[in-house]
């Protein structure tokens, strides 16, 4: 109960009282952050800082957090409750992709590439959300090289089991397989020169025949693969009424990167990878590579967010070419085509895609 005074006038204060209700918000510590799914990559330091700066919402059913195709200022943390993401289709309709509860980061993929969202986030249940500026979270990431591996290391953890989930989505749908993904291009783009010198010295180039399996499903990744020259083929065991089957997503070539996502999540392989045509790779032993993100933290910074921004690449692409998506613009798509007129292009991606050309190019004539 509290009162105030009111004055109607100086002669004749007049005293109301009332009583204040208040929502409680629980309190929210670092190890609360901590349990959340691949949030115990960071330190308690980094979760403080996340706390400290970020805003605390209680929002209520149909409160729309990321709107398809509309810019995003911050990002999200559900804290509590249930939310819904949704897609477009290309015959006007929406489908639910999947519901979002307590330790869903949102908001992720639009950071890492600018581009709009491609997917709507809307709230089921009454939801307790934290909110990160994009801004903010950029300063911090450009001036602390340890805080900017650890989260890019999240953000490439969270997109490779939300692309593992949508794939088994797609798959049990029969979507079509998908076109061949540049994405030397990609990762090159956000590695520097002494990254790639690293990886030429610290290499082991192979020549493998056709038929030749490099990558197991269920079983452990040797390496993460650079394909340098032919094709490879990318098959899904699937397992229905006892009976089991491989069926090829995707086929590999020249630029392709593969063994990432296992090699991040430090589990086994979600698809095999057999040798098509004879191809030319560089191996990089994942002992090795583990060993340089522990002892140089600046390429771990580059590493794990050259391989989010692959991961995240990967997700809106396999919306569009499936018919969920209907972004015009995207990274991808703009890679996979021939493209006439500099002038379509935004100049930092045209010059990012050149300068990793160049630096692909480079490798190949350093390997021979």
């Amino acid at each position: 109960m509290f009162s105030i005074w009111f004055f109607q006038s100086l002669a004749y204060p007049r005293r109301i009282s009332f009583t204040i209700l208040s929502m409680k918000t629980p309190q929210i510590v670092p190890e609360t952050l901590a349990k959340f799914p691949f949030f115990g990559i960071l330190n308690p330091i980094d979760l403080e800082w996340i706390l400290h700066q970020s805003t605390s919402e209680n929002c209520q059913p149909g409160r729309v957090l990321i709107q398809e195709g509309k810019p995003v200022e911050s990002l999200y943390l559900s804290l509590s409750g249930t939310l819904a993401v949704t897609v477009s289709r290309q015959d006007g309709g929406e489908q639910e992709l999947k519901r979002l509860f307590a330790g869903e980061l949102m908001g992720e993929m639009s950071f890492l590439d600018n581009h709009l969202p491609s997917a709507t986030i809307k709230v089921v249940e009454d939801s307790q959300v934290l909110s990160l500026s994009k801004t903010t979270l950029a300063h911090k990431l450009e001036i602390d090289g340890d805080f900017a591996s650890r989260f890019y290391h999240l953000l490439s953890l969270k997109l490779s089991d939300q692309l593992r989930g949508l794939s088994g989505l797609l798959t049990e749908n029969q979507a079509l397989p998908s076109e061949p993904l540049r994405k030397v291009l990609l990762v090159f783009a956000v590695l520097n020169d002494s990254d790639i010198a690293w990886m030429i010295a610290n290499g082991v180039p192979e020549k493998v025949i056709p038929n030749t399996v490099l990558i197991q499903q269920g079983k452990p990744v040797p390496a993460v693969y650079i394909l340098l020259e032919g094709t490879l083929g990318i098959y899904i065991s699937l397992t229905k009424n006892g009976i089991t089957t491989e069926k090829e997503v995707a086929k590999s070539i020249k630029g392709e990167i593969l063994g990432e996502m296992s090699f991040v999540e430090i589990g086994t392989a979600s698809a095999t990878v057999k040798v098509v045509e004879n191809a030319w790779l560089l191996a990089l032993p994942q002992s090795q590579l583990a060993a340089k993100l522990e002892a140089d933290r600046p390429f771990a910074s580059r590493f794990y967010r050259a391989i989010a921004v692959v991961l995240s690449n990967r997700w809106r692409d396999r919306l569009m070419r499936r018919g969920f998506a209907t972004l015009a613009n995207d990274l991808t798509s703009i890679l996979s085509e021939e493209i006439d007129a500099e002038d379509e292009l935004d100049f930092d991606v045209l010059e990012g895609t050149a300068i990793a050309g160049t630096r692909f190019d480079w490798m190949i004539r350093q390997l021979r």
